[in-house]
């Protein structure tokens, strides 16, 4: 499957535009970019943990979203083999992220946040498209 984000330069942070057909498959895109950075893309079977995040708008919905799916993967000290977004309605997402054994833990950055600069979330002619920023 081809990628469907990209890797933003930044002078101190590093950044990630994702797209995808609806805003599931961005917001899905959006983690396997975060995963990718933090070298904890790692596609394939493993424990699979449901996530819900809600907030007021769809930006603070995929900081939320981001957030909650970089805690799991960072604090268990694992990769990312997945991430399924089930629904992503006006204030809230539901869906689930898969975790395994991390075999490389010395490739990619350390993640501290994510946050709100330049954050975008918007809807074009071919889907949605998201700009994010983290804090590294």
């Amino acid at each position: 499957m081809a990628r469907r984000f990209e890797i933003l330069e930044h002078t101190a942070d590093v950044g990630l535009r994702a797209w995808g057909a609806t805003l599931e498959e961005m917001f899905a895109a959006a983690t396997e970019a975060v995963a990718h950075i933090a070298g904890a893309w790692d596609p394939g079977p493993g424990e699979e943990i449901p996530i819900e995040a809600e907030a007021a708008d769809r930006g603070g919905l995929l900081v939320d979203w981001l957030s909650e799916t970089l805690y799991l993967f960072d604090s268990r000290g694992a990769a990312l083999g997945g991430v399924q977004v089930a629904s992503v309605s006006r204030g809230s997402c539901r869906g689930s992220v898969t975790l395994r054994e991390l075999r490389n833990p010395d490739e990619g950055v350390q993640v501290k946040a994510v946050t709100y600069h330049q954050l975008g979330v918007a809807e074009g002619a071919r889907g949605w498209t998201a700009t994010v920023y983290l804090d590294i």
